[in-house]
């Protein structure tokens, strides 16, 4: 046998081998079998060849410079290696079966295996295989490694290069850091505590050691954070948060600066998950030194970019979400960098975010005399609040005072709570308040203005509000006598009183029915039709008592009262027996009866066909003209 026949039977006796390798366990006779048949041809491939060293391309294999690619067992061999991210396996005189043995049963295992046990060459160590070695592709394209099968594997490897501190490996896993990341999902990280602890190592042995890779790795893992779209519930926060334990306030600005300079963007979410991530309590050193790195820097281009980002970002319809403490400096530094002489952010609006600032610390502070001083800064703010109508930051106050008063005695936030209910009480008579203003009211749990103030507001300057009616309504029921007495002197004025029959209809109030049904009662005919329209639109409903209405002489009032009962499919059915089930011996009734059928088609009752298909049926002269009547109507309704 010649050097070409030895090296063709190593081959054809390595790709029996691996077969039966993957197809039997190691203590099979075929697998064993396979093993020593394998190890003769080794030998004999040593007369001519010492050491054999295969060397593996995705398509083919080399042996002693010549391409085997013309055998179709040789891409079969190939791609079995390859996946297995073998670059060469060298063979050397010495070797025995059980070092074959080995070696085979070690390429039995899933490539993800062998990967995430740190390669071939690792493991043949690990079994003393002394007489091959193989050689894995280069670390750094495993690193790099992407698919489905090669994220366990890059978990593995990354756990394992910080573990044993190989400064060699761990350079290179930070320089393939940002593909390699891809291989991770927050939720792995939050659920394996032992990644999280290597991932905290690895960022800090970059920092010590001056890596240039610190930053870069330190941004892609913080973008994991912020590009996971996940809900982050506090407990998993503060395992997140241990991966960056050894960051400082100059570490978390650099990554601020560089999420609103790269091409990832910075929205009101991402940049809360940051401050929640860096620390809220940390914002106000981050902030300020947001500014500070940016400095001179960067030309005016790059200015100019930023420029546009941070208005992006803070004229956005979520903006008010962003916290205050970032809000201002983030105002500021677009101000510092705006590439035309105007000022983009006026004085108002860092008024506004002064007072989100001093509602944040408030927020976060327990202490009733560090309460204390801050509601006096606020004070100095009342005037300011009122006239720029922040109605915003009231609701903001009011929801933070009611949280404190949970812990806390109320008599400490008596005045401010008084304060803001003042506001709302006077400016809800607006013409067209904002819904802020609105909801505010709403919320309201007392009002701190007498009854004579809402009833003033009403009568005498003829502020017609919803929202102050509605306010007088919910906390002075016990007046309603007097706004009787000053409702009827206004009966003349059909114009106000028809504002506030309308006014009412708005208010989801049993009370503010009350008043439609007084207004009723006390109205002429006139007046009674405009509070049956209301009635119709009224959240409240009361069918028993439009019921009586249907039995009126007037047609308008049962037309209205009618329309009032269709908003309701029961009370329907009972209107429409109540109008045309009336008894009519001899046709005493019958005109009643048509005048009701003429209101039921006007309205286009059409469940009512019943009853006008039993009226066309009619015999007798004097059903003659509720008979044709009936017809008239069916005909019209086809």
């Amino acid at each position: 046998m010649d050097k070409e026949e030895a090296l063709i039977e190593f081959l054809k006796g390595l790709r029996i081998a691996i077969n039966n390798s993957l197809a039997y366990s190691r203590q099979h006779p075929y697998f064993l079998k396979g093993s020593r048949d394998f190890k003769e041809r080794i030998d004999v491939l040593f007369h001519f060849l010492d050491p054999i060293k295969v060397n593996v391309t995705p398509l083919s294999l080399f042996l002693d410079g010549k391409d085997y690619k013309k055998f179709s067992f040789s891409a079969e061999l190939a791609n079995i290696l390859h996946q297995r991210k073998v670059k060469s396996v060298e063979f050397r005189s010495g070797l025995t079966v059980e070092e074959v043995a080995d070696f085979l049963g070690l390429l039995s295992m899933q490539p993800k295996e062998i990967i995430k046990n740190g390669g071939l060459l690792r493991l043949l160590n690990n079994a003393n295989t002394q007489h091959i070695r193989a050689e894995d592709l280069d670390y750094s394209l495993l690193l790099g490694a992407e698919g489905e099968e090669a994220k366990d594997a890059w978990v593995s490897m990354f756990k394992d290069t910080v573990e044993k501190q190989d400064a060699q490996k761990i350079k290179e896993l930070a320089d393939n850091f940002s593909k390699g990341i891809n291989n991770l999902n927050l939720e792995k990280v939050i659920e394996d505590d032992k990644l999280r602890q290597d991932l905290r190592g690895f960022l800090g042995y970059l920092k010590e050691t001056k890596d240039e890779n610190f930053a870069k790795c330190s941004r892609e893992l913080s973008n994991l954070v912020m590009n996971s779209g996940i809900q982050i519930n506090a407990d998993n926060l503060s395992k997140l948060k241990e991966v960056f334990t050894g960051l400082d306030n100059d570490d978390f600005s650099d990554i601020l600066l560089s999420r609103l300079s790269g091409e990832s963007a910075l929205n009101p979410l991402s940049l809360g998950l940051f401050s929640r991530l860096a620390g809220e309590e940390r914002a106000g050193k981050i902030a300020l030194g947001l500014a500070d790195k940016v400095g001179a820097k960067g030309g005016l281009q790059d200015r100019t970019v930023l420029f546009k980002k941070i208005t992006a970002l803070l004229s956005g319809t979520d903006a008010a979400t962003i916290s205050p403490v970032y809000r201002t400096a983030l105002a500021d530094l677009a101000k510092s960098i705006s590439p035309s002489d105007a000022l983009f952010f006026d004085r108002g609006q860092l008024r506004v975010n002064y007072r989100m600032i001093i509602l944040n610390i408030f927020a976060q502070e327990d202490k009733e005399g560090e309460l204390d001083l801050l509601l006096a800064r606020l004070s100095g703010e009342w005037e300011a609040i009122a006239q720029e109508k922040d109605y915003r930051f009231l609701g903001f106050l009011l929801d933070t005072l009611r949280q404190k008063k949970e812990k806390l005695p109320a008599e400490l936030f008596r005045s401010v709570e008084e304060r803001i209910t003042l506001i709302i009480e006077n400016n809800i008579w607006e013409e067209e308040p904002s819904g802020d203003l609105v909801r505010l009211a709403d919320s309201l749990e007392k009002c701190y203005s007498p009854a004579d103030f809402y009833l003033n507001k009403i009568f005498q300057e003829k502020k017609l509000s919803v929202g102050g009616l509605k306010l007088f309504l919910r906390f002075f029921p016990s007046q309603l006598n007097i706004f009787y007495e000053s409702l009827r002197e206004e009966y003349s004025d059909l114009e106000f009183l028809s504002q506030i029959i309308k006014s009412l209809a708005l208010i989801n109030l049993p009370v503010a029915l009350a008043v439609l049904k007084e207004i009723f009662y006390s109205g002429n005919e006139l007046v009674k039709v405009e509070a049956l329209k209301a009635m119709q639109k009224s959240p409240q409903f009361d069918p028993e008592f439009i019921f009586p209405v249907l039995k009126e002489k007037s047609r308008v009032l049962k037309k209205a009262a009618l329309s009032v009962l269709l908003r309701d499919s029961a009370s329907k059915q009972r209107a429409i027996g109540a109008l045309l089930g009336i008894a009519s011996p001899w046709g005493v009734n019958n005109q009643l009866i048509l005048e009701n059928i003429m209101i039921i088609d006007e309205l286009t009752v059409s469940e009512a066909r019943d009853y006008l298909g039993s009226f066309s049926k009619k015999r007798f002269f004097w059903n003659r003209q509720l008979r044709n009547k009936a017809l008239e109507v069916l005909e019209k309704w086809k």
